[in-house]
């Protein structure tokens, strides 16, 4: 029998599994392939199953999502269409022999991307808004005109208002992928226009990592969880959102492990932990504390790791609570920094000291303008130096005798306020749980915590972190393969900046892409010091905007103010569905844009109040490569079927908008645009398309990617065609579970840990104590617990999550994966809470404070503790009622801690990515009711 089924027949047949198994082939039309194919009789599942496991061709291709997870799929593909997908498992592993390999790598997101990229949410053509925004009423119109249009308005705003008026706001189904990161990377370089940063602006910035170690993130790949004695997981859910990775903490629970779930609800995660802790929400630092005051206070604290590795030894005058300095002194020898010099104790001497690695300038780094200290081996060794870790001492300084003492002194001192009796009333555990969980800890060698983003994403985020990085610092494990605090590790972009860069930026200048931070544009453009009166009271307000403006008279921060932005484009991202305040900043920033450009492969409530969407290709469309540091592998995707309808991949639309630009600019002679970025700088948009293919050498994004492969650092070097036929290949340096330095990651901290490298702090050591005037006014110079905000007359803190069925609002509205959930969007409440406002499970409720309100399923579940609801995040707004989703009651846009716009202090400079003011998305509480104008049975969300 010929098993060639006629595609034409086969959709035209009417049974169930023709209607639900095979619609997608409709959308894969290339050509005449149907007109040739067998024209044989349907005979039903049969030949359904027995042509699934036949193909034309297999190709190999990954998921560009932020999931991290990253896993290499062969993609079948039939008939030019993409039939299924599965799993490519020739992974190996890291470290020894003993140590789980990274296979097999996947998810239900991943085996579903075939049937979802053939969609009906799918954009497959440009469109231009023809009724009022929102509305969804559009006209097709082609690429030339579409890209002529906007590229008007472009050079209209770049003449009458700068490249300062026009962003370009990039998400992670962006970032992640090569090509288009390095392609709005050069378009950003050309141009000028500024780039809203996806990390702190989405709350993802783990400042207290940055103020601790120097460091912006930091991880190492999956395998060392395994090699960890114990392991703490914090502010993560990897039995759902790591999916492809879980395996490794089981597995080393197996090994002998003790795996420690800690969470406020019951998660996926805790059921299969060896313990579950379950703090109060936001109440972590205060349980992080306990555990440090439990340490210190058995004396299991590593001295010898304290006296090398952190500033705890370093001394504090009792005068002023600052760091004794070289400026206080009367000699000083010239070739030092007297304000970068500190002091020891030394025990063997008995003597004042400066402290190794001190006393020295900073360096300029080549690819941002904050200073670090050059790595030279050997530069925090003590030698003979016994740093003294308790104690005062009078010293003699040009003003006179002053008392110091150390600040591991003042530590104890302060962890006294923290003994789990003291804080038990706080977090709501039981203080011989946590003296057991700590007494583990401080045991076990190596331990970690692992977190994820979630850490990031409160008013006192830093403070959070610092107590984490501090339980890690007194017990030895920060820094050693198999510890630390593992979020996880970024790539280097030294390739995408050698394309990024080229013939547009002196190197002995500051770097042409221009970032701005996303928290702080917003204070200033959507009325948000008014929200924070109106949700948290005047006085609030009045404090953070007092200090946001004197940090502005300081020079701390840049100025948002004096050119608002007339045209954005979205690409890769669904900002009015996360942004934080999501209906304030919907109301008031993104509606005052003349101009919305979205590029997308899929609808959404971004693209749905556009004024043009062009649509991008999805995965198995386009040529790229992926790499992100959970497990050593570059991950490719080989285009493995042409883009449905019109679309294109991200960096040949902006290939083709540069092409516009430059074409209307030379026909409508518009003369290069003089603007001043730290210098002054000239633009010519005539050559903007020149400019973007390095004059015609890179016309393609294979071209492109071959680019990258040949100069970024770490990646194995071969042909994109070699690594397209492999699907994977293993990074360089990559053999142990923390990487090296010549892998594509970052390897900072093992060279400060192994080879004593000085950490780029202020204090050249994991930093602890910081006596800027502002974080002495707030009481802050060392790890505290501050209380969460709350709403008045709002009980219940909303936490929220990542979600298993979906990427952030990719695969939220997939059919299948709805089908495992309720069916539309829910919210966890705790039994007590639901009984108490008569609400039972599956009731919509209207959940509501200050700020607005959505209405939700209600899912009542005993994994939820009294006080708090949860929910797992991405529902996009077109899913609920009135197009409002949690973003409605999210009032936090405007809550920047003023200690976050501290400048000139030394590693505290302002840069994105590195020290920004982050987004705040926790501090907030609500109340729910039930919601009496409908049902679920009775009315569709």
């Amino acid at each position: 029998m010929n098993m060639n089924i006629s595609r034409r027949n086969f959709l035209r047949s009417g049974t169930t599994v023709a209607a639900t198994g095979l619609m997608a082939l409709r959308y894969g039309s290339t050509g005449p392939l149907a007109q040739t194919a067998s024209d044989e009789p349907y005979r039903g599942f049969e030949d359904v199953m027995r042509q699934k496991w036949t193909w034309d061709k297999v190709s190999h291709s990954t998921h560009g999502a932020n999931c991290s997870g990253h896993c290499a799929f062969n993609v079948y593909v039939k008939n030019g269409v993409v039939w299924r997908e599965e799993q490519q498992g020739e992974y190996g592993r890291s470290g020894d022999d003993d140590t789980p390999d990274y296979g097999p790598r996947g998810c239900q997101k991943g085996l579903r991307h075939s049937s979802y990229m053939y969609g009906p949410q799918r954009v497959l053509y440009p469109m231009k808004r023809v009724g009022e925004r929102g509305e969804g009423k559009w006209e097709r119109v082609t690429w030339k005109q579409a890209l002529d249009e906007i590229a008007d308005k472009f050079i209209d705003n770049m003449v009458e208002y700068g490249p300062d008026s026009i962003s370009y706001d990039l998400g992670t189904a962006m970032i992640m992928k090569r090509a288009p990161f390095a392609g709005v990377s050069r378009f950003s370089a050309i141009t000028g226009i500024q780039l809203p940063e996806l990390f702190a602006g989405v709350g993802d910035q783990p400042t207290g990592t940055y103020m601790t170690t120097g460091i912006e993130i930091l991880g190492d790949t999956m395998a060392a969880v395994y090699k960890s004695r114990a392991c703490l997981i914090w502010y993560s859910n990897p039995a759902v959102t790591r999916i492809p990775d879980a395996h490794f903490f089981w597995e080393a629970k197996w090994n002998g492990t003790k795996v420690t779930a800690i969470s406020p609800e019951f998660t996926p995660t805790a059921m299969h932990a060896n313990r579950w802790l379950n703090p109060k929400p936001g109440t972590d630092a205060a349980l992080a504390l306990a555990m440090c005051e439990t340490i210190i206070s058995d004396g299991s604290h590593d001295i010898g790791y304290i006296r090398e590795q952190t500033d705890l030894p370093f001394l504090v005058r009792s005068d002023n609570n600052l760091f004794l300095r070289g400026s206080d002194m009367a000699d000083v020898p010239e070739a030092d920094v007297p304000e970068n010099i500190f002091y020891i104790w030394d025990e063997a001497t008995d003597a004042l000291v400066q402290a190794p690695a001190t006393g020295h300038k900073t360096v300029i780094g080549p690819e941002h303008v904050l200073p670090f200290n050059a790595p030279v081996d050997g530069a925090l060794e003590l030698g003979d130096l016994v740093p003294t870790l308790e104690g005062s001492w009078t010293v003699e300084t040009k003003d006179g005798p002053v008392e110091v003492t150390t600040v591991f002194s003042r530590l104890k001192t302060h962890l006294e306020n923290y003994t789990p009796e003291k804080t038990s009333e706080i977090t709501g555990l039981n203080p011989e749980v946590v003296r057991t969980v700590a007494r583990e800890f401080a045991a076990a060698k190596p331990a970690m915590i692992f977190s994820g983003y979630a850490s990031c994403k409160w008013l006192n985020t830093d403070m959070l972190q610092r107590s984490f990085l501090l339980l890690l610092s007194l017990t030895g494990n920060l820094g050693p393969e198999g510890g630390g605090f593992q979020i996880t590790n970024v790539a280097k972009s030294d390739g995408i900046f050698a394309y990024a860069w080229k013939d547009v930026w002196d190197p002995s200048l500051p770097p042409p892409t221009r970032i701005a931070s996303v928290a702080m544009w917003d204070y200033q453009h959507s009325n948000l010091k008014e929200l924070n009166a109106e949700v948290y009271g005047q006085d609030l307000a009045d404090e953070i905007d007092e200090h946001y403006q004197q940090a502005l008279t300081n020079g701390w921060i840049p100025d948002y103010n004096q050119k608002p932005w007339k045209m954005a484009f979205y690409a890769g991202c669904n900002a009015a569905n996360w942004r934080a305040s999501g209906k304030n900043w919907r109301e008031t920033s993104f509606a005052a844009l003349e101009t919305i450009v979205t590029m997308t492969t899929d609808m959404n409530v971004t693209a749905l109040y556009s004024d043009y969407i062009l649509p991008i290709a999805h995965h198995y469309e386009r040529q790229d490569m992926i790499y992100e540091g959970r497990q050593p592998y570059v991950q490719v995707l080989d285009a493995a079927v042409p883009p449905l309808g019109k679309s294109v991949d991200d960096w040949t639309m902006l290939k083709r908008l540069c092409e516009a630009i430059s074409r209307r600019a030379t026909e409508r002679n518009i003369e290069p645009i003089n603007y001043v970025h730290f210098i002054p700088t000239v633009r010519d948009l005539k050559q903007c398309h020149d400019l973007f293919t390095h004059q015609g050498t890179i016309n393609t994004v294979k071209e492109l990617l071959q680019f990258l492969i040949n100069t970024s650092s770490g990646v194995p070097k071969m042909s994109f065609d070699e690594l397209a036929a492999k699907g994977i290949a293993r990074v360089d340096d990559s053999d142990g579970v923390v990487f090296g330095e010549n892998s594509p990651y970052d390897a900072r901290l093992k060279g400060n840990y192994y080879k004593k490298h000085a950490y780029n702090t202020l204090t050249t050591r994991q930093q602890y104590y910081f006596d800027h005037e502002w974080f002495i006014k707030f009481d802050e110079t060392l790890p505290a617990h501050i209380d969460p905000l709350r709403m008045e007359e709002y009980p219940l803190q909303l936490m929220m999550g990542h979600a298993r069925h979906g990427i952030h609002s990719q695969w939220r509205d997939d059919s299948f994966l709805l089908g495992l959930q309720r069916g539309e969007p829910d919210i966890y409440l705790s039994v007590s809470d639901a009984a108490a406002r008569s609400v039972e499970d599956g009731d919509l409720v209207r959940v509501f404070n200050t700020a607005g309100e959505f209405i939700v399923q209600a899912h009542i579940s005993s994994a939820i503790q009294p006080g708090m609801m949860f929910m797992y995040h991405g529902w996009d707004p077109m899913m609920f009622h009135g197009r409002q989703n949690f973003g409605a009651v999210i009032p936090t846009a405007g809550l920047i801690k003023p200690t976050s716009l501290v400048g000139n202090y030394g590693h505290l400079k302002f840069e994105p990515f590195f020290w920004t003011p982050n987004a705040t998305f926790k501090d907030f509480t609500c109340d729910f009711e039930k919601y009496v104008e409908g049902s679920a049975q009775e009315e569709k969300i």
